[in-house]
């Protein structure tokens, strides 16, 4: 095996650098650099391990001879992707070795908050003995909503239903049978917000889940019902949960995230049903000492074996002709998983005409990366969307035609879920770019770029008309508009590109109209 010389930028754990030297790797640390000092030295290495403090620039990257990055831990923000992937280097993360350390702290702070713990510490050392005051609540019995049933969720289940606690969650992702065999009932988030006594976020932030719980939401639960936010700031509304907590809305939250870190002048984490950590999730010993270790696993598996594991970007020359199938397949992928609203639990795949002569597993990757992005880490890409989808237990099945009816070529897509199943397909026009043309069987052609109201509706006079009439009451610009329908008089789809996204209470409004079967918001970037 070829020795190859890798550089230690960041601190990680000594158990990380002896796996690497184990391994017969020539390892330099040499933390604290500043940009000019690593371009100047950057060349002479075969990969780079990092943390969050150094930032990987595109500077450093285009002096470099890199093969691949590691990143100990999961965010990659502070390495420029874009110039990563253009010089052909990989980039990896360790997402894994904080998982526990996660999960229990959000189960520290749900005792914390079930019985009255900071709160109680304080009055004692205040030279008080109030018991009464600080009469909690007992876990066993009780119902955890659990939003995001990931790795830190599922670690999170695990430990709930071992204290007798009965646990559903909201993730659309996720298969029933998945859920199942965790002992978990899947529900919808108004449901899990109704019945649970205590909901705990573990979703990452993308366009669906920032501010996804605001008063709305914090009003559909229990008045003793508790919040834990241990995932990311910015998914609660932090101005509305003050407020809630206030008013008596609902009993406590306890925080580890918050959208501005850290927080300056919130009055929310001074109130005294909120208790309020400094981003402690994976800030053990163990954590630490893990994520140095696997990133130094995986760094060595790929240096020595070319084998990938965790990549969070995909440094290979692609196929000028799928480079655009690519961005529609993403497209189309983003798009049904909301449209379907439910559990996905099987994605098919069709390619047909001029693409099927391609090698078109990347576009069957593309369609799960754009389905995922929705709903996980901004590092779902192309080599791990299959992969994810495996541990989620969505069934992903492809196939291919020589024939693509009325275009020259056609990617399919159906989404089956509970039951139901929602379908769309799209190819390129030439002189106008990528198009979805046609939605439920139905055919349409739109750009797939921006706001979208997806309105299911009967085809009578005047439906068109109030949904415009709704939407110019509440400022909202209508772009472009599609309408395709079953047979005059009966049922017909309405897509609308409009200018901002609804807010939420305009969905509903829309919802109540006469003559409308549904209404979907839709965001495609």
């Amino acid at each position: 095996m070829l020795t190859m010389k890798v550089l230690i930028a960041d601190e990680i754990s000594e158990k990380g650098v002896e796996v690497l030297r184990n391994a017969g790797h020539e390892v330099d640390v040499k933390t604290k650099q500043k940009e000019d000092e690593l371009v100047s030295i950057i060349g002479g290495y075969d990969a780079m391990v990092v943390r969050s403090a150094t930032k990987v620039t595109r500077k450093i990257i285009e002096a470099s001879n890199l093969k691949v990055i590691g990143r100990a831990g999961v965010g990659v923000d502070n390495i420029d992707l874009e110039a990563a992937t253009e010089k052909g280097i990989l980039v990896m993360n360790a997402p894994s070795g904080n998982v526990i350390s996660t999960a229990e702290h959000t189960i520290a702070l749900v005792f914390a908050l079930a019985r009255n713990i900071p709160m109680a510490d304080r009055s004692l050392k205040d030279g008080k003995w109030d018991r009464k005051r600080y009469t909690g609540a007992q876990l066993s019995g009780k119902t955890l909503g659990i939003i995001g049933l990931g790795k830190v969720g599922a670690e999170v289940a695990k430990r709930a239903i071992g204290l007798g606690m009965m646990v559903i969650s909201f993730d659309p992702m996720i298969s029933p049978e998945l859920a199942v065999k965790q002992h978990v009932r899947l529900v919808d988030l108004d449901v899990l917000l109704k019945e649970s006594d205590i909901v705990t976020i573990h979703t990452p932030m993308t366009p669906r889940t920032k501010d996804l719980i605001g008063k709305n939401e914090l009003a559909k639960m229990k008045k003793s019902a508790f919040l834990v936010n241990t995932a990311r700031g910015g998914i609660v509304k932090e101005e509305e949960l003050e407020e809630a907590l206030s008013e008596g809305v609902i009993a406590g939250a306890a925080l580890d995230v918050y959208s501005k870190e850290p927080p300056e002048d919130m009055p929310l984490i001074k109130l005294d049903n909120c208790i309020s950590t400094p981003h402690l999730g994976a800030s053990t010993r163990e954590a630490q000492e893990e994520v140095g270790a696997e990133i130094a696993e995986q760094l060595d598996l790929y240096l020595s074996k070319g084998i990938a594991k965790n990549a969070v970007n995909l440094p290979a020359k692609l196929d000028p002709a799928l480079a655009s199938y690519m961005e529609l397949s993403a497209k189309l992928g983003s798009m049904l998983v909301q449209l379907a609203k439910k559990n996905v639990r099987k994605v098919e795949v069709k390619c047909s005409g001029e693409i099927a002569e391609k090698d078109t597993k990347i576009l069957v990757a593309s369609v799960m990366a754009g389905m995922l992005q929705s709903l996980e880490p901004r590092d779902v890409n192309l080599i791990n969307a299959l992969p994810l989808a495996k541990d989620r237990g969505i069934n992903v099945v492809s196939s291919s035609s020589d024939e693509a009816p009325r275009f020259k070529s056609l990617v399919e897509v159906t989404v089956s879920s509970n039951g139901s199943g929602c379908y769309v397909a799209g190819t390129e026009i030439p002189e106008k770019g990528v198009r979805i043309v046609s939605v439920n069987g139905r055919s349409v052609e739109f750009e797939p770029e921006g706001n979208f109201l997806f309105i299911e509706h009967h085809d009578k006079p005047g439906v068109i008309g109030s949904v415009g009439s709704l939407l110019g009451d509440s400022n909202i610009n209508i772009a472009h508009m599609d309408v395709a329908r079953d047979m005059p008089r009966g049922n017909a789809v309405m897509i609308l590109n409009i200018d901002e996204p609804a807010p939420p209470e305009v969905i509903g409004k829309l919802k109540k109209l006469e003559n409308l079967r549904d209404a979907t918001q839709i965001i495609l970037r």
